[in-house]
């Protein structure tokens, strides 16, 4: 019988860069093929290459993480009491620094976040241009010009900061565009420490812990303190998203923040079924298990109401100090095309002064309206009414709105063009143009 012991001696010599020590992987029984790998690739590239193979080799191969990990420890509390940094109150009554931000009073570091939101919702366009003013220590939402109010000041970045942006989503050329678009609204220099990648292989799985050993490496190598990772549901490998196990993906998440220092921010998506519904809190729209948002430090939820430029950015989770209001942030999209073209050639975003909530809830019943009368046709006015009310009522911790409240909203969208009235036996039906 192997003795594991030996196998783990072997492995963690090589990890902590020593050359074989003459054991033969012929003689390792059912590991001799994870050996010989190791020992081929010190052959080949040192121990960089040793660590770049065992990181493979773990994300296939079961028990090889438990068996490098195992060890005996002299410690009389055990191998916790030994390799745990266990801290007491005179370390808390110790003198720390103030809270360094990435994002003035809004993203801090080390820190854990979300953007989240529909389709088409700008989440990860005004991400990318957040992250170019983070690399080039530019004030990020500019108010456009003209907007008056007592908060339209620029979000201070108080200092140039390296980013990160990992694409898995939107591919090489299209990432290629939207950060030159971003980044020559601003004329930014060619050495502007943004660095970002698409599509790379292998592939980053957040479940397995030996490659988000190696993205904490890189992270700390490029300096990178803001780092984008797009999207969520493309790197939790066999990980349901529903599933109590995104409780591990999240935690090596946080683990990767802490470890490197940095804000990492993750893109991910909205429920369809609560998305719009009034009555609701908004951070249940977060699509996936819960153990998502209980992780999060901060959540900012992007909404966009559809064929506008117009976006609303709700922080709808904040773990420490929260400088917005529960309208959150407004902010306005403007781009310019190549000439002859339809590909972006200058891109940003500005501050504007966000929607209330009175004027969102009515673009919540207005979109409803919109919603029952596509699947359902022209409508009596009273019969759309009820259909409307019940839609929104129906909907996770939705509430009916007021009868006169609906009845006004739609006169008020048949004045306007956006819904047409027409009669038939003394009847009014109300449809879309």
């Amino acid at each position: 019988m192997i003795n594991t012991s030996t196998v783990s001696q072997v492995l963690k010599s090589l990890l902590d860069g020593n050359p074989p020590n003459g054991t033969k992987p012929a003689d390792l029984g059912d590991w001799r093929d994870v050996v010989q790998a190791l020992y081929d690739a010190h052959d080949t590239g040192g121990t960089d290459a040793v660590r770049r193979v065992y990181a493979a080799l773990a994300v296939k191969t079961p028990g090889l993480i438990a068996l490098v990990s195992a060890e005996e420890s002299a410690h009389p509390g055990g191998m916790l009491a030994d390799k745990w940094q266990l801290r007491t109150l005179k370390d808390a009554y110790e003198e720390r620094e103030p809270w360094a931000y990435v994002v003035d009073g809004l993203i801090q570091m080390p820190s854990l976040g979300v953007v989240y939101g529909g389709p088409g919702s700008l989440k990860s366009m005004v991400l990318a241009d957040l992250c170019v003013c983070v690399a080039s220590g530019t004030d990020w939402l500019e108010p456009l010009p003209g907007e008056r109010g007592d908060n339209m000041v620029a979000i201070p970045i108080n200092e140039p900061l390296p980013v990160l942006w990992i694409d898995f989503d939107n591919g090489t050329r299209r990432t290629d565009e939207r950060i030159e678009a971003m980044a020559r609204t601003r004329d930014l220099p060619v050495d502007t420490p943004i660095h970002y990648v698409s599509m790379p292989r292998p592939w980053l799985d957040i479940s397995q812990t030996p490659i988000v050993a190696e993205l904490a490496s890189l992270i700390k190598w490029l300096g990178a303190k803001f780092v984008v990772i797009d999207n969520l549901g493309l790197v939790t490998g066999d990980t349901e998203e529903n599933g109590a196990g995104m409780a591990q993906v999240m935690g090596n998440l946080r683990w990767l923040c802490e470890d490197t220092g940095s804000a990492v921010f993750v893109i991910h998506h909205q429920r369809k079924s609560s998305g719009m519904t009034s009555g609701v809190r908004k951070g249940e729209s977060l699509r996936g298990h819960s153990s998502i948002e209980a992780a999060l430090d901060l959540a900012l939820l992007v909404e966009r109401k559809e064929g506008s430029d117009d976006i609303t950015i709700i922080p709808t989770k904040v773990r420490g100090y929260n400088q917005f209001d529960e309208n959150g942030l407004g902010a306005f999209f403007t781009y310019e095309h190549r000439e002859g073209t339809y590909d972006l050639a200058r891109t940003r975003f500005w501050r504007v002064a966000p929607q209330t909530k009175e004027r969102k809830d009515l673009d919540i019943i207005s979109d409803t309206i919109f919603e029952v009368l596509r699947e359902s046709g022209s409508m009596l006015t009273e019969t759309l009414i009820n259909a409307v009310r019940d839609d929104m009522a129906s909907q996770p911790g939705g509430k009916a709105p007021g009868i006169n409240r609906v009845r006004g909203l739609i006169s008020k969208m048949v004045k306007a063009g956006e819904l047409v009235q027409s009669a038939s036996s003394n009847k009014r039906f109300i449809g879309l143009p």
